[in-house]
């Protein structure tokens, strides 16, 4: 199974090199109508940033764009039953699961777009994406999770720090937790398992080699009861021991508890700054878990079924989608890191989202694991993780030796 092959130095996330042109817009004559439809995650404040992004694209292609906000839920298995009845879910799916996406080439269900985009000037390769040599993806938006994001305005306040080492971590839960109006310290954000998944990633990539021992999870190389994964499990489990934990609630509403300062630290992704709650972006900081040396990214797809009507309109559209004119547009409103790297540094204009490009050049990215590995292992280890935080106190092992079987089952199916 294909892994993801991450640059590492600064220009993997942030390139000063200018903003390159469209090219080769699948055959669109200028002035040309047609309309499409894209499907993809993105509400709220996110929404409002993309449908900016569309209104570019349509510009510059003369496509008439209609955006469908989904769940990710509906997204992963919505599409499923389409797909195989011979109906396009949209004339655009974004998928964030590289296993999904190389799944549904196999299976016929998409065109390729190998020429919607240059390796060369992108931060991924486009071998995650790929069957039989042709990716069958563009790439967009690139989420980093980077760790904690708090207020830097409740931290003033109670004289708080970002802690150097994981006891100084747990010293500031402690802290935390007595400070009067507090929920609890760490927001437990759900959306069937996500993001619960990305705080264990953390914990994973905590351990020793613990970005190789993701890597080899990916590949089927390494066991999920391999004694680090334990160790990881262990580790939040202690936490749910102290109460650190907050109520389990939807991703996007525990938002709303971070910014009332009622649960100061979520561990959340680069998209963080673009929530609606998220009242003054600049107030918010970051701090990865201490003892990680990496950090995973994910990257949104945008994929086109074969099934659309409009194929030829759609292939220009993903192709403009993916040009670093049009992720730079997002890149400007916050809350976004481009996969495309000619979109120049300038373009951050929130420091803190400089701040988080410039420690992801740092540390070694990784592919996310439940993406990358795909269902069925990523619907059961969300459905694991939903159920270890509603009974934390649980004997660990077994939720770990029945997600191992289903990650061996996964990867040998992708082989």
């Amino acid at each position: 199974m294909a892994t993801a092959g991450w640059r590492v130095d600064r220009r993997t996330v942030l390139r000063a090199t200018g903003a390159a042109g469209l090219a080769g817009l699948a055959g669109l004559a200028a002035g040309q109508e047609a309309e499409i439809t894209v499907t993809g995650v993105w509400t709220g404040g996110e929404e409002e940033d993309f449908l900016s992004v569309v209104d570019h694209v349509q510009e510059e292609t003369g496509v008439g764009i209609t955006y469908e906000p989904r769940d990710t839920e509906a997204i992963l298995t919505g599409t499923l039953t389409d797909f195989e009845a011979g109906v396009a879910t949209a004339d655009i799916v974004v998928f964030p699961s590289e296993a999904r996406v190389r799944s549904d080439a196999e299976r016929g269900h998409l065109e390729p777009l190998d020429g919607a985009w240059e390796q060369a000037e992108f931060a991924i390769e486009p071998d995650q994406v790929s069957v039989d040599g042709q990716p069958y993806a563009a790439p967009f938006k690139m989420d980093l999770k980077p760790g904690f994001w708090y207020r830097q305005s409740f931290f003033d306040e109670h004289g708080l720090e970002e802690p150097g080492d994981y006891d100084e971590f747990l010293d500031l839960l402690g802290e935390i937790d007595g400070i009067d109006g507090v929920e609890a310290p760490i927001a437990s954000g759900n959306g069937q398992g996500w993001p619960l998944s990305d705080l264990t990633e953390a914990y994973i990539l905590r351990q020793e080699d613990g970005a190789d021992l993701q890597r080899a999870l990916i590949d089927g190389e390494a066991e999920f009861t391999d004694d680090r994964v334990r160790r990881a499990f262990a580790e939040i489990q202690e936490l749910h021991g102290a109460g650190y934990f907050s109520e389990l609630r939807d991703f996007g509403v525990q938002f709303e508890f971070l910014w009332e300062n009622q649960i100061p630290l979520y561990f959340q992704g680069s998209f963080t700054p673009a929530f609606e709650a998220i009242q003054d972006p600049e107030d918010l900081g970051f701090f990865g878990l201490p003892g990680t040396e990496a950090m995973v990214a994910s990257v949104n797809w945008f994929t086109v079924p074969t099934y659309s009507e409009n194929v030829d309109a759609a292939v220009a559209a993903a192709e403009a989608f993916a040009s670093a004119d049009a992720q730079q547009v997002w890149a400007e409103r916050g809350g976004f890191i481009a996969s495309n790297l000619d979109v120049p540094e300038e373009a951050y204009q929130l420091e803190v989202m400089a701040d988080l490009g410039q420690a992801a050049g740092e540390v070694d990215l990784v592919p996310d694991l439940d993406d990358a590995v795909g269902d069925p292992f990523q619907s059961e280890f969300w459905s694991a993780l939903t159920g270890f935080w509603a009974e934390p106190s649980q004997d660990i092992d077994p939720i770990l030796e029945s997600l191992d079987a289903t990650l061996q089952e996964t990867v040998a199916e992708d082989e």
